[in-house]
């Protein structure tokens, strides 16, 4: 399974997931190098015993990589935030893990502007120097799948909440997208919600030219029916000023989101509205405002599902 892509510098791409056909016993994570028409240059499996999932993956300066995960064959708990660093070969020149003794999963990686490194899933945000150490870390009141530095040198981060009323059954309560803003020391300067009645989420986010955010999720409140693509513009504050869906009458999940050269928006997920399979590739092109321009499905009869999109050096995705 493939989580994350990058761009690389020799203009191939690397790929962070996680595989159980090789490596160690259980799922580990799977480093794919490609060049630039996606032919395998090398591969680095990494992992012990137990389950590793590699979620997220940047191009570090020095040409190499920084992983994070989630590993159960290391650290203090059932699950934690596993971050590697590699070399430009994928050789591992040091590792950490963070967290306790329950379940830390980090869906998101970024670079900071220090040479450091930042990184959230669940309610954690954690930020390391360049060799891992912690500086400092957050915890959340939603559950972050995504992650931005902001232009002020803070954070941003979206991902699901439940906001549970008195004597409620949490198992009946939908999920609302959430928005948090943080300083640069992770402390929440404010947060949005955006819902109805039904079950609304949140994947991916980018910092928009105006100070803004665009966030992609997924809604089953508005749109076709089943889920659908939900495309949300904020302010700088995270008040709405737009959204769109996109979808057919079946499920279409949308997990990641690129800012466009043009000033649109390049969203992925899957589509079980549209296609040759079952659940297909669906990459759908707007413009500034969230109007379909193009989209394309890609897949066979089977299950497709894409994870990651990034606009690419020469224009395409």
């Amino acid at each position: 399974m493939a989580s994350s892509v990058v761009e690389t510098s020799d203009g191939g791409y690397a790929i962070i997931g996680y595989t159980e056909s090789f490596g160690a016993i259980e799922y580990d994570f799977l480093l794919v190098k490609t060049d630039g028409y996606g032919y395998i240059e090398w591969n680095k499996t990494y992992g012990g015993e137990e389950i590793d999932f590699g979620l997220s993956i940047v191009a570090t300066s020095d040409g190499g990589y920084a992983l994070a995960g989630s590993t159960n064959s290391f650290g203090a708990g059932n699950s934690d935030f596993w971050l590697i660093k590699t070399d430009g070969a994928g050789n591992v020149e040091w590792n950490k893990t963070y967290g306790g003794t329950g379940w830390e999963y980090a869906y998101s990686l970024v670079s900071t502007p220090d040479g450091g490194y930042a990184m959230a899933g669940g309610t954690l945000l954690v930020k390391t120097d360049e060799f891992g150490n912690v500086e400092w870390n957050q915890t959340f009141s939603g559950e972050a799948n995504s992650l931005v530095v902001t232009s002020d040198g803070g954070y941003a981060a979206v991902g699901d909440i439940k906001i549970i009323p008195e004597g409620a059954d949490p198992r009946l309560v939908p999920y609302d997208c959430w928005l948090a803003k943080t300083d640069a020391y992770g402390n929440v300067e404010w947060n949005q919600t955006y819902a109805e009645a039904d079950d609304d989420r949140a994947w991916s986010l980018v910092e928009t030219s105006d100070g803004g955010y665009a966030i992609v999720g997924s809604t089953s409140s508005f749109g076709a029916g089943g889920y659908d693509f939900w495309l949300i513009k904020t302010d700088s504050y995270g008040n709405v000023e737009w959204n769109q869906t996109y979808g057919g009458v079946d499920a279409d999940f949308a997990h990641s989101l690129a800012k466009a050269s043009d000033g649109g928006y390049a969203l992925t997920g899957y589509t079980k509205s549209f296609g040759a399979g079952d659940r297909d590739f669906w990459l759908i092109k707007t413009d500034g405002l969230g109007s379909m321009e193009w989209n394309q499905t890609y897949g066979g009869t089977a299950e497709d599902m894409a994870n990651s999109v990034i606009a690419t050096s020469d224009g395409g995705y």
